[in-house]
């Protein structure tokens, strides 16, 4: 009698749905920049901000705006390049759909995700 109860319980709690916040997102969309190639490459760490959090049209989607200087031109990791140094300031727009993230543009030219550029 207890497992047929215990089973009900984990039932009705499995079924509920999980809440997402602004304040998650924004959260899941630093860690995700803070990892990624561009930002760990040469990322200055006193330039990040997370300037804005939007909701989006889905429940529980937002994007996320960060901003953050580097200490080269380019995006992702370009340790096989000959680099002049050059302070570059980049915006970042994630979204993140439920807790994850799904989208990471950065100054509307490069897909963080893909590692690719998205203007042809």
């Amino acid at each position: 009698m207890n497992y047929r109860i215990l089973f009900i319980v984990i039932l009705v709690v499995g079924c509920i749905s999980q809440t997402y916040t602004a304040e998650e997102a924004q959260q899941v969309a630093a860690d995700y920049i803070k990892r990624a190639p561009t930002y760990t490459f040469d990322g200055i760490a006193g330039t990040f901000q997370v300037s804005q959090v939007e909701p989006l049209d889905c429940k529980g989607c937002f994007e996320v705006t960060i901003k953050f200087t580097s200490g080269y031109p380019g995006f992702g990791a370009r340790s096989a390049y000959f680099l002049v140094r050059r302070l570059t300031p980049h915006t970042a727009k994630v979204r993140v759909e439920k807790g994850q993230v799904t989208q990471a543009i950065i100054d509307d030219i490069w897909d963080e995700m893909k590692q690719q550029s998205i203007v042809k």
